[in-house]
């Protein structure tokens, strides 16, 4: 398996590999997003999100938020480790989690934080995320691992 992205988008092999994750990122907090939307569903009415697009639309934040924490954790200082993977995933997580906090917020102020069930809400939602956030990062730093592995024998192939 060839995970890698083609050199011709005039981009480095970090920045393209941060760029995948930010897409990998979204792709889970909308599947993440599908198996709560029953919760979800509920936010996004709450804070003013238009039904037809409340999921890809509350995954989006994944999108930015895992870019920049791939670049950050792993690509930046090329420490392709599992357990930088899972931190990538849980950030992801959180972050998104905290720019929807910070909408409901903003449309409800503090004070309904911590009213009747919504704490608990926001407390399950942050909590389901975050452990999904982290167990998807896992897979990903499998496959930048892997390919890191293999450029690595390539490389010493060549120089033989």
């Amino acid at each position: 398996m060839n995970a890698s992205l083609p050199s011709g988008s005039g981009l480095s092999s970090p920045q393209r590999w941060s760029l995948l994750a930010g897409g990998y990122a979204f792709c889970c907090a909308t599947v993440t997003a599908v198996l709560l939307a029953d919760v979800l569903g509920l936010f996004a009415e709450v804070i003013g999100l238009p039904a037809v697009l409340s999921i890809p639309l509350l995954a989006s934040p994944a999108l930015v938020a895992g870019a920049g924490f791939w670049w950050m954790l792993v690509e930046r200082p090329a420490s392709y480790t599992y357990p930088r993977g899972a931190v990538f995933g849980l950030l992801t997580a959180l972050a998104t989690g905290a720019v929807w906090s910070g909408r409901f917020v903003a449309v409800w102020g503090v004070e309904m934080l911590t009213a009747g069930p919504v704490p608990l809400l926001v407390g399950f939602v942050l909590g389901a995320t975050a452990l999904a956030g982290t167990l998807v990062g896992l897979p990903f730093a499998y496959v930048r691992r892997r390919e890191e592995t293999r450029r690595d024998a390539a490389a010493t192939a060549n120089s033989l």
